[in-house]
């Protein structure tokens, strides 16, 4: 799965009235001495043999989400961990160009289809996938300009909650865009709001969230509505003194996120509470990219290019020496990376159980 990192420009971390720059009590940990051995131990077969990038877990512990690259098919896929069972659920019309990145709310998956390679995925189609049904429904698309271009739009993949999907596509000149929340039970489309926001997603209620800059030049801040209405609501106390930020992720309770230069990483166990500063690259030329993820007690991310295993309760982090992909609350989804440029890496995928986590020691020092 593709990681993009949006540009960002003139973007300060977050006011201080609403963040705890102390990251004290968080530590590096050494790596366990049986991670090598648990990676190895769970590798999905089919990556051996085909192309796997893995979209989302899908918190069952058992199966993932996926793009599968292979000769009898390429598209969306459900995996079986264990057995390397396929679930088809769309093919991409292009195996060379298209790709896909999207949510899982434990019933239905919505993702971006993305069909070309060189136009910073303006080209999209929006997709839902009703697991009990197994019916794919179109939802949404990119627009187009009235030379047939495609307007742009945000980075960020789609989210679905408890039923309801949500994405930002553009619609104008200026970075102007909507935000949509789909009702997918009544197939109901609402665009909540029209202006300039971005990267929309979920928090429990359902209640949607976006950063907007409500100014031309001003820092963006986060803006929240009722998922079923589309009325405005206050944003959540750990997101509302935000500014800048655009790659946070929560599981719905708890957030994480780069600050807005990319150059720390925060953190906050509730909605309610206080962004805390948990990590911060040695190098100052480095930066947190934006595949930030958070399950419960653990959070996934990577320092440029080195991938990081953090685990809350303890206040430790470890370097895993693979590329994090994703983490629900039942595993962590892993990827060995790959030598050289290939459009389709074929890549080692380990699927390991959050039981079969080895705990992190204490930090040396």
């Amino acid at each position: 799965m593709f990681r993009l990192v949006p540009i960002v420009a003139a973007l300060v971390v977050c006011s201080g009235a609403a963040a705890t720059d102390d990251a004290s009590g968080w530590c590096r940990a050494p790596q366990p001495a049986s991670w090598k051995r648990i990676v190895a131990g769970s590798v999905v077969g089919l990556s051996r043999h085909a192309s796997v990038l893995p979209i989302v877990g899908a918190n069952d512990g058992r199966s993932f989400l996926a793009e599968l690259y292979s000769p009898s098919f390429s598209g969306v896929v459900r995996i079986d961990a264990r057995t390397s069972r396929v679930t088809r659920i769309r093919r991409f019309p292009s195996a060379r160009n298209d790709q896909a990145d999207g949510s899982w709310d434990g019933r239905w998956l919505v993702w971006n289809e993305y069909h070309s390679l060189s136009d910073d995925f303006a080209d999209f189609t929006t997709f839902a996938w009703d697991s009990r049904s197994g019916r794919v429904t179109q939802i949404g698309a990119a627009k187009r300009d009235p030379d047939g271009n495609f307007w742009p739009s945000g980075w960020r993949q789609p989210d679905v909650r408890n039923g309801f999907a949500t994405w930002t596509q553009g619609t104008g000149p200026d970075d102007e865009s909507e935000l949509h929340v789909y009702d997918l039970a009544r197939s109901r489309d609402r665009v909540v709001r029209r202006g300039h926001p971005q990267g929309s997603f979920f928090v429990n209620g359902p209640t949607v969230i976006w950063s907007e800059s409500l100014t031309r030049g001003a820092l963006t801040k986060m803006l929240a509505a009722d998922a079923r209405t589309g009325n405005s609501l206050p944003p959540p106390p750990a997101l509302a003194h935000l500014r800048g930020i655009s790659g946070l992720f929560t599981d719905g309770h708890a957030l994480a996120y780069p600050s807005a230069r990319f150059t720390s990483l925060w953190w906050s166990p509730s909605l309610g509470g206080t962004p805390r500063l948990i990590f911060k690259p040695r190098k100052a030329v480095n930066h947190i990219e934006n595949g930030v993820r958070i399950a419960a007690r653990y959070v996934i991310f990577s320092d440029t290019g080195k991938g990081y295993l953090a685990d809350t309760h303890v206040r430790r982090y470890v370097e895993l020496g693979v590329d994090p992909v994703a983490v629900d609350r039942h595993a962590l989804i892993v990827s060995s990376w790959t030598k050289g440029k290939t459009l389709h890496p074929r890549n080692r995928i380990s699927f390991v159980p959050v039981r079969s986590l080895p705990r992190l020691a204490r930090c040396a020092g």
